[in-house]
């Protein structure tokens, strides 16, 4: 009885033993198993980069389109009628943001210029005159751009630019009988529409220099859509400008 007794506390310990065994070696393998795992970071499309800081310049060939004012208001063109375009520099600075492969948008400040001008000779003498005329705003252009391409980026874009309204100056210039050169500057700030809307399209380029530098041109087309003058002004005066913009992008 006793030896029945003693093999049975043995046969009690063994099988005990074995199964903690087995336990830590389940355990063992499953810490291994876990140890090998690393979960995967998805990361974001390389085409799809950070903000972008520009400065832009732009030169336009700035022309106006210039009707009278219905019946009520409306006077004759006169000499006005020969005007003709004025050579003009814009200047901006903003950001382009990656909204998807591709689209961007892009937003920021400009001072912007329009203006024309106007010559006359007198057949039946040597006097001459002239004059310039220039519109000065702050603008707060706003587009939507579509892009393709990696080193070389090719996009169009279309927008909007809200304008206030800074200043008027003319510049005259006539020459007398007596071929004295005279000139005057006129300024003003009354009499002019203090906001403005205009509308503008794209076409261009961006080289990608491989260093987070662009160079930027694009070509620009911009027309106004309401009169520059107020409304009971003798004259509607829409601002047309076509040109070229041009500068340097960086990533930020």
């Amino acid at each position: 009885m006793k030896f029945l007794f003693f093999h049975s506390i043995l046969f009690a310990l063994s099988f005990n033993c074995a199964a903690q065994i087995t336990i830590g070696d389940d355990e063992n393998d499953k810490h291994k198993e876990l140890k090998g795992f690393e979960p995967k970071i998805v990361k974001s499309p390389k085409e799809i980069e950070s903000s972008r800081l520009y400065l832009l310049t732009n030169w336009s060939r700035t022309d106006r389109l210039l009707i009278p004012n219905g019946i009520l208001f409306g006077d004759s063109l006169g000499k006005r009628n020969d005007e003709t375009f004025l050579d003009k520099w814009s200047y901006s600075i903003g950001i382009q943001n990656q909204i998807s492969k591709y689209f961007f948008w892009d937003g920021g400040v400009s001072l912007m210029r329009n203006g024309e001008s106007y010559s006359f000779e007198d057949p039946l003498s040597d006097s001459t005159s002239s004059y310039q005329s220039n519109y000065s705003y702050f603008g707060m252009p706003l587009r939507i751009n579509f892009v393709v391409g990696k080193i070389v980026r090719f996009y169009a874009a279309i927008g909007l630019v809200p304008q206030m309204f800074l200043g008027y100056r003319q510049e005259k210039y006539w020459l007398t009988n007596s071929n004295a050169t005279k000139n005057e500057s006129v300024e003003t700030k009354i009499g002019y529409n203090s906001f403005v809307l205009s509308g503008m399209g794209n076409i261009g380029a961006m080289i990608d220099f491989q260093n987070g530098w662009h160079l930027l041109v694009s070509p620009e087309l911009r027309w106004q859509f309401n009169s520059s003058m107020l409304q009971q002004d003798p004259y509607i005066h829409k601002a047309r400008c076509f040109g070229v913009s041009f500068g340097l992008v960086r990533n930020l």
